[in-house]
């Protein structure tokens, strides 16, 4: 296919079809945006690039937390799903925090004139090339496989989003409301009537009908994120959790047309996630590989827009209710608890034809572990917590982090949970007092979830006890998280940690450990054994020591200055009558 760029003849193999239409053809013609206008869009601007010390531009290269090195190029290889393990197939896709290729698709395309403020027409288009990009890897290749952008989708997504989560839409015309559901898919069928879908509509456009399709909801993005990388943790969460043949991941691979809202759920919180909301429709591309995993699908909700998988395998929530007559499989259940208007609409238990839900106004699952029972949540699971996140997708052993049937010293047993990401969550939520950042542990025999002081600050092998059933994870710093805006220190004769700096720019449970005016920028530089490390990580924990390894004191001399040595004080000292603390707490 032939396509123009500044008027210049290109010829580019995989663009085939429709989609060539798509591509960016700087100077010759304007782009068609399909997002709405009224839909806002200023906090992920200001987030993520304006107000950002991490991120310059909305490009791959402008995102400050991810080196060059991590983006990993695509040679053209197609990716057998079937060939694969299903963590293995989703890291070959989504490497790190990447998706493969598309660092050198962005620089092939260049699809954002000013990559400081890309405009919403130049962002859709973006979010085409890379569906087809991701299909593709996949050798979706053919014509029936090509997505593109529909203008009355993205506004119904919007509709959608906007029924759910404000009350513009509840009025006499309208009856009815979303406030205080706990279905997450509420608003998902609404549609205004004519008159008041003008104020929506872009030339060309008298009416948007409701169609058939589907409805996914994602919650693992961050509102400052970059747009170039935005829709990558929703699409690579998805694709690891649920695997290539999951509900919510099929439409990426097969729709052939979709519609977006994004939705920032915080708006004041700099580190809030942002909400995707995305229909699809039109003919789905044929099934070129078949899950080996599936057999009768009993167990599993096979139903498109839906993780066919349960959250909390081997555990209910408080608070069941079994359903008379029961279902003769996972995804009978699922439409029985969908049609009962007794039932809630996150949770749902199944347990081989035993079909249980729980209260419509039931918004969190207190687990109990129950032999063969299967509990589904179908609202979206974030990525991170506060800033922070563990990787579940390593590997469990018994010889490093994150270990399996090992504890840290001083372990805090706190409250149940379904899997350690469970934990983490509640962990977080509650705002334990007594517990750091720095590790949890989630007992897989009986759901029991653990924290650790916050001067536990480390967990070797030699330090850690053999505990059968228990899941030990390091807690890490998701990348794009932004602290608090610097602040401008008051005067003081002794520098110091506790009374004269801003927040750190680190999420902590305690206090700040590290400041701006105690902090180097976050470049990387090359630590111990050529990883590479940066100075937030020095400086959060055994600073003096870390600043004495290699070139580190060259490369954070801020960090490892004699103004800023006193927050590493090891002493410690009585602060109850049964607890010691240090400084650093």
């Amino acid at each position: 296919k032939v396509f123009i760029r500044l008027g210049l003849c290109v010829c580019s193999p995989m663009t085939t079809g429709a989609f060539a239409l798509l591509l960016l053809i700087t100077g010759v013609a304007s782009l068609e945006q399909y997002t709405p206008d009224k839909a806002d869009w200023d906090t992920f601007y200001e987030k993520a690039v304006d107000n950002n010390e991490k991120n310059t531009d909305h490009s791959p290269d402008g995102v400050g937390w991810i080196d060059r090195d991590d983006w990993q190029p695509w040679d053209g290889t197609f990716y057998d799903p079937t060939k694969y393990t299903k963590k293995d197939f989703a890291s070959l896709i989504c490497p790190g925090n990447t998706v493969r290729g598309v660092y050198e698709l962005f620089d092939e395309h260049k699809p954002f004139a000013n990559n400081q403020r890309p405009t919403k027409a130049e962002v859709d288009n973006w979010h085409a090339i890379v569906l087809n990009h991701v299909r593709a890897m996949v050798g979706y290749t053919e014509e029936e496989y090509e997505i593109t952008p529909n203008k009355c989708l993205h506004i119904r997504a919007l509709w959608s989003d906007e029924r759910a989560y404000s009350r513009i839409w509840d009025t006499d015309e309208y009856p009815g409301t979303c406030e205080g559901s706990t279905n997450p898919h509420c608003g998902a069928g609404f549609l205004p009537n004519e008159e008041d879908q003008k104020a929506y509509l872009p030339d060309g456009i008298d009416y948007c009908p409701k169609r058939a399709g589907s409805e996914g909801l994602f919650n693992a993005a961050k509102s400052n994120i970059p747009w170039s990388i935005k829709w990558i943790r929703p699409f690579c969460q998805t694709l690891g959790s649920e695997g290539f043949w999951g509900g919510h991941t099929g439409p990426w691979f097969h729709r052939s047309q979709f519609g977006w809202s994004w939705r920032d759920m915080d708006p004041l919180n700099r580190n809030s996630n942002a909400g995707l909301r995305t229909k699809w429709s039109g003919p789905s591309g044929t099934q070129k590989y078949e899950d080996p995993d599936i057999t009768n699908g009993k167990f599993t909700v096979n139903v498109e827009g839906v993780n066919p998988n349960p959250r909390f395998p081997g555990y209910e929530c408080v608070g069941r209710v079994w359903l008379n007559g029961g279902a003769e499989s996972a995804t009978d259940c699922y439409t029985r608890v969908m049609d009962d208007v007794t039932c809630g609409k996150r949770f749902m238990t199944f347990n081989n034809g035993g079909c249980a839900c729980y209260p419509t106004d039931m918004a969190t699952c207190e687990t109990q572990m129950v032999a063969g029972r299967l509990t589904w949540d179908f609202e979206a699971v974030s990525s991170s917590f506060d800033g922070v996140l563990i990787d579940t997708g390593k590997a469990l052993t018994r010889n490093s982090l994150p270990y399996s049937g090992r504890v840290c010293p001083q372990i805090i047993w706190k409250t149940g949970a379904g899997d350690a990401s469970h934990c983490l969550q509640k962990i977080i939520e509650n705002k334990y007092e007594d517990c750091g950042r720095n590790f949890v542990t989630f007992n897989a025999n009986g759901g029991g979830c653990a924290c650790y002081p916050p001067d536990q600050e480390t967990c070797i092998r030699t330090e850690t006890t053999g505990q059968a059933g228990r899941q030990t994870y390091e807690v890490e710093v998701d990348p794009s998280y932004e602290g608090p805006p610097t602040s401008v220190a008051s005067p003081s004769a002794t520098p110091s940690r506790i009374s004269s700096v801003s927040p750190s720019t680190t999420p902590s449970m305690s206090s700040p450990s590290a400041t701006e005016q105690c902090q180097d920028k976050k470049n990387k530089f090359a630590y111990k054994n050529s990883k590479k490390k940066n100075c937030v990580f020095i400086a959060k924990i055994s600073t003096e020591t870390r600043c004495n390894v290699g070139t580190t004191r060259d490369s954070c001399p801020v960090t490892c200055g004699a103004d800023c040595q006193c927050f590493d004080t090891p002493g410690r000292f009585q602060k109850t009558k049964t607890k010691k603390t240090s400084c650093k707490w």
